[in-house]
């Protein structure tokens, strides 16, 4: 008798490496994402840092003002790209999910596929166990027919 033989195994084959180059792109999509948010928190910092300054040397005895107009300046184009990275960091956030979603849908395929092998390979075991059943009671009944012939002889 044969072993078990799954017709769909190219197909999974297939479904495996597509779903792990998938599981590489959501990868380096949420490593992306990470360094985004990172350098994203890292500009808010300095921007918080930077208006914290502002505001001590606004409230100094002497005030320079060339230095204040300079650093309102320098404050504003801050928080400009400081909204920026925020935005580019979210637009990584959403490339990530959506890097997710077909991870999932392509992990959904391929267990779908494990479960009908794991299920053929189980009808099989369950197909052998039926037919050695059957050929053990035959033969118990055949011993018992000879056993019941013999009895009859004598």
């Amino acid at each position: 008798m044969k072993g078990f033989r799954f017709r769909l195994e190219r197909v999974l084959r297939a479904r495996r490496a597509a779903e792990q180059m998938q599981r590489g792109r959501l990868a380096e999509a949420e490593r992306s994402a990470r360094r985004a948010d990172e350098t994203a928190h890292t500009c808010s910092d300095a921007v918080a840092a930077a208006r914290s300054d502002l505001g001590a040397e606004q409230s100094a005895p002497a005030l320079d003002a060339g230095w204040i107009v300079v650093a309102q300046d320098a404050h504003e184009r801050m928080t400009a790209v400081e909204r920026h990275l925020h935005a580019s960091a979210r637009v990584a956030r959403d490339a990530a999910a959506a890097e997710r979603k077909t991870w999932r849908a392509l992990r959904a395929d391929v267990r779908g596929l494990e479960r009908l092998e794991s299920r053929g390979r189980e009808r099989l075991r369950e197909e052998i166990a039926a037919r050695e059943e059957q050929a053990i009671e035959e033969f118990a009944a055949r011993q018992a027919e000879e056993r019941r012939r013999n009895g009859a002889r004598r």
